[in-house]
């Protein structure tokens, strides 16, 4: 065992890595597997199998038996693509489509929808039909349901913007679903009216809880209807690129940390020794970055979907942060217990590995750290550092971390520490570990950043979708938000990519780091996904691609289980075979069959 534990470790260790345009060539095919998927998908119906051939069986051939030439494999698929497009007609499920589309699949950074059912309305026709003249209060209530009803929430579920994460860290409690429930039997002769939008110069005491102020009318009247308006659901937007992005990246993982194990698997697409970049690299900073995107509402600081709903755009009053109420002890208590079991992972990963002699990496995180004790101490930071934002952005906080923590690498001498031998302590045991958290957290704060632009584009403004002068319908909202999505994320790529180009002038590309989590790693991170987003994000809005895809969905809700038993099965495998030692033929067997099990498990779960 011990030679066979020398030999796995030698095998992958002194990785050189590879180009930055050979990972985003294998990574696209994560791009030309969706389009796939939409091409399939609107002309066959739907199944697991074709949802696991479209979507995660094209990543597992990119980074094995097709890893050395990506963009012919990338071409095939898009070739396939056209030609499913053009011979098959389309089926009756796609014609269909939209009616099933009505199905959401979830919400911007839910844990579950409310557990409270929408009421059914109490007709009110008969005494409607009483009343031979309508009276002032009643022309005024038949203004108020029109609106009421046209700002229901089953409007935002029409709509074509989609999202659906699981975040690993519930918000803040008071930022719970905001119900008010009109009176199913009101006293005939005690009506209360919601009338104009509330001017900013009106206090919050002579608002009501939707923001326009109440005013009460006595005189006889019909009962009102029995309605909800809920204001949470009708202020999300959908957004299922980043759905498909999470999902995609999940799968792509999944994949590596157990085909990195065989031969087949190219050692240059395998985690670098100290300096180089890599696919597998790159996976490990897309978690964080994708787990600061999905945190952003739990940390906000004020309300961003609040004042968009009560004001007519373009007001003072949409320019108003209304602060949420929260209190940092609590919140801080919170973040911990939802972090204990991710640490606790990390334990019991600590004491498998060295109970069994497991063959590890000593210079990836160091003798007893590992990625569970990272991503399970970022939310507690995020917490930390919530307060800054009051007063510096996400996006200029975490590269003012990842600078200071480079001046420390590189003028005060802990680079050179890191790479010696040097292992005296429990700290110098794990320098890797601890040494990397400092860049780890900038990279998540980055992705705290590009999720708050993601958030502010998901809302929806009621004002433009019920103003009768807009001639603009719901769709035609929706691909304008898009298109400020668009933008924004063009601009966060450009900035990313020009200043790693800066940097790449100046210095040495090689001097990214996944080991140190150095600045140039953190804005290489921060370009690959900002430029993922906007790719997903394109293909849905020039395409007309829609998530229906079950799989992916599955996935991405139930990430860090995937993660988890990805992880369990790879040392089950690792220690029942010598992987290295086996055959191309029999590792893609073994890579398909665990590929294909995991998902399963996915849809179980």
């Amino acid at each position: 065992m011990s030679d066979y534990k020398s030999a796995k470790e030698a095998f992958v260790s002194d990785n050189p890595g590879s180009s930055i345009y050979t990972i985003i060539a294998i990574s696209s095919t994560a791009w030309t597997s969706y389009v796939l998927y939409a091409t399939v998908n609107n002309r066959f119906r739907s199944s697991f199998l074709l949802d696991y051939l479209t979507s995660a069986f094209p990543l597992l051939l990119s980074i094995t038996l097709f890893a050395t030439s990506p963009i012919i494999y990338n071409l095939s698929i898009l070739l396939i693509s056209v030609i499913i497009y053009i011979t098959s007609p389309k089926s009756r499920r796609q014609r269909s489509r939209n009616d099933k589309d009505d199905k959401s699949k979830g919400s911007w950074l839910e844990e579950s929808d409310s557990d409270e059912e929408i009421a059914e309305s109490t007709s009110t026709n008969n005494s409607t039909n009483n009343t031979p003249i309508k009276l002032p209060s009643q022309i005024i209530q038949n203004q108020n349901s029109a609106l009421t009803s046209s700002y229901s929430p089953n409007s935002l579920l029409d709509s074509p913007i989609r999202l659906s994460v699981e975040d690993p860290f519930s918000p803040i409690e008071g930022n719970k679903l905001n119900k008010r429930k009109l009176s199913p039997q009101p006293s005939p002769n005690n009506i209360t009216v919601n009338i104009l939008p509330t001017p900013p110069s009106l206090n919050a005491e002579s608002l009501s809880s939707t923001g326009y102020p109440s005013s009460r009318i006595n005189s006889p009247s019909p009962s009102l209807d029995n309605t909800y308006i809920d204001d949470e659901k009708d202020k999300k937007g959908r957004l299922p690129f980043l759905s498909v992005y999470r999902a995609h990246m999940m799968i792509m993982t999944v994949h590596c940390i157990l085909a990195v194990d065989f031969k087949i698997f190219p050692r240059w697409l395998g985690k670098c020794e100290n300096y180089g970049t890599s696919l597998m690299d790159v996976g490990v900073g897309s978690f964080v970055f994708s787990l600061g995107l999905i945190s952003i509402k739990s940390l906000t600081l004020v309300d961003l979907t609040s004042n968009i709903n009560k004001y007519p755009p373009n007001s003072p009053g949409t320019q108003r942060k209304i602060p949420i109420k929260s209190n940092f002890l609590k919140d801080l208590i919170k973040v911990i217990k939802k972090s204990t079991p991710t640490l606790i992972l990390g334990f019991i990963r600590l004491l498998m590995v060295k109970g069994i002699e497991y063959p590890e990496h000593i210079t990836e995180y160091g003798y007893h750290w590992n990625f569970f004790f990272t991503i399970g101490l970022l939310p507690i930071f995020g917490i930390l550092l919530r307060p800054l934002r009051k007063w510096i952005r996400w996006s200029i906080l975490g590269i003012g971390i990842s600078l200071v923590h480079q001046i420390i690498l590189s003028k005060f001498g802990l680079e050179n520490y890191l790479i010696s031998n040097s292992r005296n302590g429990l700290i110098g045991l794990n320098k890797e570990g601890i040494s990397s958290l400092p860049g780890y957290i900038s990279i998540y704060l980055l992705g705290l950043s590009t999720g708050e632009h993601i958030l502010k584009s998901s809302i929806m403004n009621p004002f433009i979708l019920n103003n009768k002068n807009i001639n603009e319908t719901k769709e035609e909202y929706f691909k304008k938000q898009k298109i400020k999505l668009i933008l924004e994320l063009f601009s966060y790529t450009l900035t990313w990519w020009s200043i790693l180009g800066i940097y790449y002038l100046f210095f040495h590309l090689n001097k990214i780091s996944r080991r140190f989590a150095n600045t140039p790693y953190v804005l290489f991170i921060s370009s690959y996904n900002s430029l993922f987003l906007l790719g997903y994000l394109i293909l849905e809005y020039f395409f007309d691609l829609k998530n229906n895809n079950n799989l992916l969905e599955l996935i991405n809700k139930n990430g860090l289980i995937i993660f988890l038993l990805s992880n369990l099965f790879t040392g089950l495998i690792n220690l029942i075979l010598n992987s290295i030692y086996i055959n191309n033929f029999f590792s893609i067997l073994i890579l398909i069959s665990y590929s294909f099990i995991i998902c399963i498990i996915a849809k179980i779960i």
